[in-house]
C-alpha cells in the first residue's frame, strides 16, 4: 500500500470511529443474571470441541461458562499490556501519523476492557488472573520493538475477531453475550484495518534498518501465536467446570487433529498476511502449541 493510500485509510478509519462512536457504560443492558442452562460460549468452539474428550452436556455448558470467562480475561489482561506499549509510542516522532487514530484506538480498547471486566465481574465474581508470556517483549532497539508489539497487537485482535464475528450472531448465546461479541467484533474490524498495513510499514522499515533481526522477530511472533492458542486451553476453565483429569484432558486436546485444524482456521488469516507481507518467512504452524 502507497504512502497516500494508508494516510487515506488513518482519516477514513478516524471518520468512522468517531461516527460510530458509543458510550459503553449505557450501550449494554445488563441483565440481573446469566441463565447457567444457556451456553455462555457456541459450543463449536470450546476446546473440546471435536475430541470426544468431554460428552456429558452438563459439564460442556458448565465448560462453555468458564472458557467464556477466560476469554473475556484474556482480554482483558492481554489489551492492558499492549495498550500500555502503544501508549508509549502515541506522540513520538517515528509515529506522528498515526496519532490521531491511534487516540481512537486506545479509546475503543479502554471501553472493551470495562465491557469485558464488567461482564465478568457482575457474573463470574471476577477475571480469571493472567497467564505470563515466556518471551521477552522489548530491548531489539526501538525499530523491531515497534514491530514485535503491533504484531501482537494484530494476533491479538484477529484470534479474538475470529471468535466475536461468530458469537456476535449465535442464538444460543444469550442477549447480553451476543451484545457483547457483535460491539467487540464491530471496533475490531477498523483496528485489523489498521494493524495490517501498519506491521507491514514497521518491518520495511526495521528490515532497511537493521536487516540481520528478521529471524529473530519471526521467532517472536510465531511464539506469541502459539503463547495465544496455548492461553485458551484454561487448566483453571477445566477444573472450573469439573472436567475429570483436567490437565491430562488439556494436553490431550491441544494435540489433537481437530483442535490443530481448529488453530489453523483461527489464525489463518493472519498467518496468511505475515507470509505474502515477508514479515513471515514461513508459515506458523502449532508444532509448539501442545508441546
Amino acid at each position: 500500500m502507497a504512502d497516500d493510500a494508508f494516510t487515506e485509510t488513518l482519516a477514513r478509519l478516524s471518520i468512522k470511529s468517531r461516527s460510530d462512536y458509543y458510550n459503553p457504560y449505557t450501550r449494554f443492558a445488563w441483565p440481573t443474571e446469566v441463565p447457567t442452562e444457556r451456553w455462555w460460549m457456541s459450543p463449536e468452539y470450546l476446546t473440546v470441541h471435536g475430541t470426544g474428550l468431554v460428552e456429558d452436556e452438563n459439564v460442556l455448558r458448565a465448560l462453555a461458562r468458564q472458557e467464556a470467562i477466560n476469554l473475556f480475561s484474556l482480554h482483558v489482561h492481554g489489551i492492558r499490556d499492549l495498550i500500555s506499549a502503544v501508549c508509549q509510542r502515541m506522540h513520538t516522532p517515528g509515529f506522528s501519523e498515526y496519532n490521531e487514530y491511534l487516540h481512537h484506538f486506545i479509546g475503543e480498547e479502554n471501553s472493551h476492557m470495562w465491557f469485558f471486566a464488567e461482564f465478568c465481574d457482575r457474573y463470574a465474581g471476577g477475571l480469571h488472573p493472567p497467564t505470563a508470556f515466556p518471551l521477552r517483549t522489548d530491548s531489539r532497539g526501538d525499530l523491531w520493538d515497534d514491530v514485535a508489539t503491533f504484531a501482537r497487537v494484530l494476533v491479538f485482535e484477529e484470534i479474538f475477531d475470529f471468535y466475536n464475528s461468530r458469537m456476535g450472531r449465535d442464538p444460543r448465546l444469550p442477549a447480553i453475550l451476543r451484545d457483547i461479541h457483535a460491539a467487540h467484533h464491530h471496533d475490531e474490524s477498523r483496528h485489523v484495518a489498521f494493524g495490517k498495513p501498519l506491521v507491514r510499514r514497521l518491518h520495511e522499515r526495521a528490515r532497511e534498518t537493521d536487516p540481520g533481526r528478521c529471524g529473530e522477530i519471526e521467532r517472536h511472533i510465531k511464539g506469541y501465536m502459539s503463547y495465544s492458542v496455548r492461553s485458551l486451553y484454561s487448566p483453571r476453565a477445566f477444573r472450573g467446570a469439573g472436567v475429570l483429569k483436567p490437565l491430562e484432558t488439556r494436553r490431550r486436546a491441544m494435540a489433537h487433529p481437530a483442535r490443530r485444524a481448529f488453530h489453523a482456521r483461527a489464525l489463518a488469516r493472519v498467518n496468511k498476511y505475515f507470509v505474502n507481507n515477508g514479515i513471515l518467512q514461513t508459515a506458523w504452524e502449532d508444532e509448539d502449541v501442545h508441546s
